[in-house]
């Protein structure tokens, strides 16, 4: 339990739903239901760095984790009765410690990959050991200005999952696109959204955190797309067959009003369209001394191999 322990004081396990013993158990449920306020972690006799992150309500603290655990071991439920696991591929952008890789992963996935942007290598070797699993890690960063991963390439997989993820980002069409573009079956989607009819986007205000981005991109944790517009990109991208997520049943209100805060899809291809991350279309004229960034030292040695014949 050494290592497990050295994980949570070094902030590695805290946000997803685990129960490693009767004493120690992580996850954000209570917070999630109760304004931010609860705790991470029920440990009994905890190490003292990590004081402020024990809960002072175990009690509660483990019901609410389980209810967390209820909704997310049903969103794997759903994934397998929609499209499958056995012997397909998944990858997961903001996977943090790896609950769903793992659920997939001992239901048959032929491979499971995760990226996030806190290095948690460690913590899935870890996990991989005691599971018995073979999910992958791969540290990397969404970039927002460049609309695509940083540090670690995403290859093209059956499915394609992200969970929480564009509430933190200022480009979601962007980043649900990039998925649908690396995906040939299925791609699973859940996010918070706004509650407007139209194609909107709705931010709330920027530079919430200390090391939050410069503008325009410091928006983060309340980024919402609007139902039409997430289901006007899927189709866009060629994933026109989409079914929501339905909340299992017997939750308590509580947590059907914040299962209904957000939406959760699985959309199955249904078209190969092209999309900017694919090379997209022009849909105009350009002048011939036009340049594409990507292209610029090409067709420079072209012209200059044409201007010496």
């Amino acid at each position: 339990m050494a290592e497990l322990h050295d994980f949570i004081v070094r902030r590695k396990l805290a946000y997803q739903p685990f129960i490693f013993s009767d004493d120690l158990e992580t996850g954000e449920g209570l917070k999630f239901i109760n304004r931010g306020a609860g705790g991470n972690i029920h440990w009994k006799n905890a190490d003292p760095r990590v004081k402020n992150l024990v809960t002072n309500d175990p009690v509660s603290f483990r019901r609410e984790n389980a209810t967390l655990r209820a909704i997310y071991d049903d969103f794997v439920e759903q994934i397998a009765s929609r499209i499958g696991v056995s012997g397909l591929s998944f990858a997961e952008i903001g996977c943090n410690t790896g609950y769903f890789l793992y659920s997939l992963d001992m239901r048959g996935a032929r491979r499971c990959i995760g990226y996030d942007f806190t290095n948690n290598s460690l913590v899935f070797s870890w996990f991989n050991k005691v599971l018995g699993t073979r999910c992958e890690f791969h540290f990397s960063e969404w970039d927002s200005y460049r609309h695509r991963l940083r540090y670690a390439s995403l290859p093209k997989v059956d499915v394609t999952l992200s969970v929480a993820v564009t509430c933190h980002l200022p480009d979601p069409i962007h980043h649900l696109t990039y998925l649908c573009e690396r995906s040939d079956k299925a791609v699973f989607f859940w996010c918070p959204v706004n509650d407007q009819d139209g194609l909107s986007l709705t931010y709330g205000a920027p530079a919430k955190y200390p090391n939050a981005l410069e503008w325009p991109l410091g928006f983060d944790n309340d980024v919402k797309i609007s139902i039409p517009l997430l289901k006007l990109t899927l189709a866009q991208c060629g994933f026109e067959d989409i079914h929501e997520i339905r909340p299992p049943g017997g939750l308590p209100d509580k947590w059907e009003r914040w299962h209904r805060c957000q939406r959760g899809f699985i959309a199955l291809r249904t078209a190969w369209p092209r999309t900017a991350y694919s090379g997209g279309r022009i849909r105009r004229r350009l002048p011939r001394d036009a340049i594409f960034p990507r292209a610029q030292s090409w067709l420079s040695r072209v012209r200059g191999v044409k201007g010496r014949r």
